[in-house]
């Protein structure tokens, strides 16, 4: 049997990271009456899966390939071609490399393509009802990742979520059925790069590549800026910084800008806080490492992610985290001090007495001593795959 892994992710932000680390943890699989092969339509993927010798085949959506696929979205049409059995062009990719079943690395809009195909689905945001009004989940965007879901439940053989309380969520909003889901959480593959350049003068590219002072106590955000991202809230809270003069803090945020990012910048400019807050841009992996090792905490306002990138590699770090404690699994609370997402006096708050008095810390750092390890366990990966890939 011919395994395919569709590799369908940006070339920037946490999905791409994730798509690295989910390519070089897939390779260790070992099956024995299985091959596996990779998929992608991402020209940048495709080449840099050929620069490593992966096996792997491109999808290229042509001009024919486009209108069909746009045809397919109206739903008349799309009844028409099922009744006359015509197979869109992903299946007649598919079948003529003779692949049998895919397992896809993130809710890819190709999972719809695959009514007449043995898939397995990888659901990420499970809580998308709660970012619905934002501004990147409206023109379609909400409903068609809704759809993604809803078609994963009724269609895959399996469904990976993160966390236990994405699958609760899949099971309680979706109707689906428990023994569908399987668990299996995010691997972070900045550690991998970090552990290659730990000969890297790090803290030169901290102090000399942003200008910043280890003088201060530094909050990353590390996020793009999206709407749902709750840049705002950091904002708010770090007005009370200014009125009660605590300059000793900063905030630091890096990221592409989404749509969001001038209204953020005007915000700050406005309320006169630019000496408190640094805007990094787009930064290498080298920059983020830099980052990570010698920023104080991480905060996390986020109002989507049962688990992230972010929280796991700050764990790795062995950072103290601010994060959103309605959205986090329930699981992970313990690595964290919780915030209330929509109110910047409750974070103030917090941040007075964990950042600036700091003996009365709200959680043991003790608490944080292998937890990256057990929950970013890659031989459990592994073996979840090579256990699950062996009895289909």
């Amino acid at each position: 049997m011919r395994i395919a892994f569709f590799i369908d992710s940006s070339s920037v932000g946490g999905g791409y990271y994730h798509m690295l680390n989910f390519v070089n943890l897939t390779k260790q699989i070992k099956l024995e009456k299985h091959s596996i092969v990779f998929i992608t339509r991402n020209r940048s993927i495709n080449e840099l899966l050929n620069k490593n010798g992966i096996k792997n085949y491109f999808f290229s959506s042509n001009f024919f390939n486009k209108v069909t696929f746009r045809l397919l979205k109206i739903r008349t049409i799309s009844k028409i071609f099922e009744l006359i059995n015509y197979y869109n062009p992903f299946y007649k990719f598919i079948k003529k490399n003779k692949i049998d079943y895919i397992v896809f690395n993130e809710p890819s809009y190709f999972t719809l393509y695959c009514k007449h195909i043995n898939f397995i689905s990888y659901i990420f945001n499970t809580e998308i009802d709660y970012v619905r009004y934002f501004k990147e989940f409206k023109n379609g965007n909400y409903e068609v990742q809704k759809k993604i879901i809803s078609f994963s439940v009724k269609y895959a053989k399996k469904i990976f979520v993160f966390t236990e309380r994405n699958k609760m969520d899949l099971i309680n909003k979706f109707n689906c059925d428990s023994s569908k889901i399987l668990l299996q959480n995010l691997i972070p593959f900045l550690p991998e790069i970090y552990e290659k350049n730990k000969m890297v003068d790090f803290k030169k590219i901290f102090k000399t590549k942003f200008n910043l002072s280890l003088n201060k106590k530094y909050l990353f955000y590390p996020a793009q800026f999206w709407e749902h991202k709750n840049h705002i809230l950091i904002i708010e809270m770090v007005k009370y910084l200014k009125k009660n003069d605590f300059n000793q803090i900063n905030i630091l945020f890096s990221g592409d800008d989404k749509g969001n990012y001038s209204k953020i910048k005007t915000m700050v400019e406005k309320e006169g806080l630019e000496s408190y807050i640094n805007f990094l841009g787009k930064i290498s992996e080298l920059e983020l490492i830099a980052i990570y090792k010698y920023c104080d905490y991480i905060i996390m306002p986020t109002f989507i992610g049962r688990c992230s990138l972010p929280l796991l590699e700050g764990l790795y770090f062995k950072k103290i985290i601010f994060y959103n404690k309605d959205v986090l699994d329930p699981d992970l609370l313990n690595y964290v001090i919780g915030i209330d997402p929509k109110n910047a006096r409750e974070l103030f708050l917090k941040i007075k007495k964990n950042v600036i008095d700091e003996n009365n810390l709200e959680i043991d750092p003790k608490n944080l001593i292998g937890a990256y390890e057990q929950l970013c366990d890659k031989k459990k990966f592994v073996n979840n795959f090579e256990n699950l890939l062996k009895n289909i």
